[in-house]
């Protein structure tokens, strides 16, 4: 397998820009998705064969919604839980040399962070950045879609579509790469 992903998203069912995204890829070659809310519904992490499956990808992606200037909890827990002290840092780091990306949804306006505002976008991925650094990952700049939340809701409109469609190809482009 080629790509990893590591999806969270508590409440998929509501979300039409990530059951899009998810059904875009979900058919690409050298592809895995692991929905961490659908995998592990009461939190606990199967540790042994998330490592293992990480350690088969050559890019790992972490695909998610933008909450309160993180990932959801459910993501979080998997990082702190799956990324052990001599497996993926300390004496030994598994994962050193892999890719790292983030496929981000946001529910704010891309001005909002851009370096004019008092938060820029690399701000957000900071930690994320530190985490990926610390592992030996490889570090690639995110693919975010902003204004999520702004955009009209009818499943029919033409104007969300076509920004999640462009957006679901520049994501398929990344993982053919």
């Amino acid at each position: 397998m080629k790509n990893l992903i590591i999806f969270s998203h508590p409440h998929l069912a509501s979300s039409q820009t990530h059951r899009t995204l998810i059904d875009e890829i979900a058919e690409l070659p050298q592809v895995k998705i692991h929905h961490l809310e659908s995998m592990y519904p009461d939190g606990v992490i199967d540790v042994l064969a998330e490592q293992a499956a990480c350690l088969r990808a050559e890019r790992i992606v972490w695909q998610f919604p933008l909450y309160w200037h993180s990932c959801p909890a459910m993501l979080k827990r998997w990082q702190d839980e799956v990324f052990e002290r001599d497996w993926a840092y300390g004496g030994v780091q598994s994962l050193a040399g892999k890719h790292l990306h983030l496929v981000v949804s946001t529910a704010s306006v891309g001005a909002l962070y851009d370096a004019a505002q008092p938060i820029s976008t690399e701000a957000l991925w900071y930690p994320m950045r530190l985490t990926a650094e610390a592992l030996g990952l490889i570090w690639h700049t995110p693919l975010v879609l902003h204004d999520v939340e702004h955009l009209p809701r009818s499943p029919f409109d033409v104007e969300h579509q076509t920004a999640i469609e462009a957006f679901a190809q520049h994501y398929c482009a990344l993982l053919s790469e």
